[in-house]
């Protein structure tokens, strides 16, 4: 009976000390030509330079990186920013033929962090938001003070294949706004 206590205090002590961190609204919104896109900022400004917590995906919110306490126990020294990237979670397109690029992204990272104010970020990026981080380092190395990537892909060609098994209804949505785009091009 003590072995079983045992046991079960040590299987479910991980359980209990990962504890998600609560679902909020937005903190705020920035809006380009093409998206309007929601962020999330915890923690107060600190001495310390902030973190960009960035996802993965495509298509993919930000929501999956807090399902446990990790950023919250970060947030008490220093400010973290997580940030929907576009066409995701709670941050829609406001135009259906935007570009899906990587430059597209690395604007959008950018218009948050000027949003904000904050002349150098530290970036921390998870799978496609390795690839991301990498590319808005190589287009904006004047903010980037610290580059973390954490479950990095080999290469942006190693992902695309997977997009039109795991996104049918977006990839169906992006060629339907190209073929109107085409139409509209061809009738001018």
């Amino acid at each position: 009976m003590l072995f079983r206590s045992i046991a079960l205090t040590i299987l479910t002590l991980p359980l209990a000390a990962q504890t998600p961190m609560p679902v909020i609204p937005p903190t705020g919104h920035v809006s380009t030509p093409d998206v309007t896109l929601a962020y999330w900022v915890y923690g107060a400004p600190q001495h310390t330079t902030p973190i960009f917590a960035v996802n993965g995906g495509p298509g993919l919110s930000h929501i999956y990186m807090v399902q446990n306490d990790l950023w919250l126990r970060i947030a008490q020294h220093r400010q973290v920013i997580f940030y929907d990237q576009r066409g995701t979670g709670a941050s829609p397109l406001t135009n259906p033929s935007a570009p899906q690029t990587i430059d597209a992204q690395v604007a959008d990272l950018d218009a948050v962090r000027d949003h904000l104010h904050l002349d150098k970020i530290d970036l921390c990026g998870d799978s496609f938001g390795g690839l991301l981080v990498i590319a808005y380092a190589a287009a904006h190395p004047e903010h980037v003070h610290k580059l973390i990537i954490s479950d990095g892909l080999p290469s942006w060609k190693a992902i695309v294949h997977l997009f039109p098994q795991v996104y049918p209804d977006k990839l169906e949505a992006n060629e339907a706004a190209a073929r109107r785009s085409e139409e509209h091009t061809s009738e001018l």
